[in-house]
């Protein structure tokens, strides 16, 4: 990574950080569009934003003059996934490209979670107030209008959805029908809802064995919570996959010093051996 790149990811990173300090609920769409600055470094966040806003203020006026929720949540399913044509992307639901929300604008078409995202956004520009749900192996939102929630899925063009909807979603997804709990209905919090992209861009990148861009979300994973000892884990993987062998080593001790009793830990304490005598040799 050149100069100029490791300054760009530098400058992404200390923006995140800003955000992640403030007190109040994390600013999802920002710390989401920063992910997306760092694979793409001509990316104008703030460009970005308004794009979202715009839809966000057309799908208002759409709805004005509409007194009952369900005829505005129309105007706004109307406007977003036949009008705009946003879509699920069952054909490569694994596209990293589905986590990374300028291209989820630009080409219409992500994960749940991402269409999720911008679902939240443009729902609010119709007078609705949105709160994700996280689902195991999927997610929705809840939309609250005067004394009326619904909850709506995104990802399924913006279908209105019941409770036994979402149970039978985490069974489809999951294969686990005990995984659905009733409380989950009740919305997830921003943090883990970017949580929540970070992990799913992980997954990818180790399935991919891109080691670079995994320990870039490892690393973004840990400005979010710093003693997560299972990211410290990882992160010393990963810089043992790409040669980095002294960080590993650091970080593999702290993950031993942060959990001694875990059920991994005679691996890593062997793994530990292996990479302290490989430096050994080297000196």
């Amino acid at each position: 990574m050149d100069s100029g790149a490791i300054d760009h990811v530098r400058s992404c990173r200390e923006r995140l950080s800003a955000l992640l300090a403030r007190p109040d609920a994390l600013d999802v769409v920002g710390a989401v569009l920063l992910v997306a600055a760092e694979e793409y470094p001509a990316l104008d966040v703030e460009h970005e934003r308004r794009r979202l806003a715009a839809l966000a203020a057309e799908a208002g006026r759409r709805a004005a003059g509409l007194a009952n929720p369900f005829a505005r949540l129309d105007a706004v399913r109307e406007y977003l996934f036949e009008h705009l044509g946003f879509h699920g992307n069952d054909d490569d639901y694994d596209d990293p490209r589905n986590s990374y929300l300028n291209e989820v604008l630009d080409r219409r078409t992500g994960i749940p979670l991402t269409l999720s995202i911008v679902y939240m956004e443009v729902v609010r520009g119709a007078g609705f107030e949105a709160r994700g749900v996280g689902l195991p192996g999927h997610f929705v939102v809840r939309v609250e209008f005067g004394d009326r929630t619904i909850l709506v899925d995104p990802y399924h063009r913006g279908e209105v959805v019941t409770e036994e909807d979402c149970r039978q979603l985490v069974v489809r997804s999951t294969g686990r029908p005990s995984l659905f709990r009733r409380e989950l209905l009740r919305g997830t919090g921003t943090r883990a809802t970017f949580l929540r992209l970070l992990h799913n861009l992980k997954r990818i990148f180790l399935a991919r064995e891109d080691y670079e861009r995994a320990l870039g979300v490892v690393e973004r994973l840990l400005l979010v919570s710093p003693d997560d000892a299972r990211e410290v884990r990882d992160r010393g993987i990963l810089m043992a996959h790409l040669g980095r062998n002294e960080p590993a080593v650091a970080d593999l001790e702290a993950y031993l010093a942060l959990a001694p009793t875990a059920p991994d830990a005679e691996s890593v304490r062997g793994r530990l051996a292996w990479l302290r005598r490989k430096l050994a040799r080297q000196d």
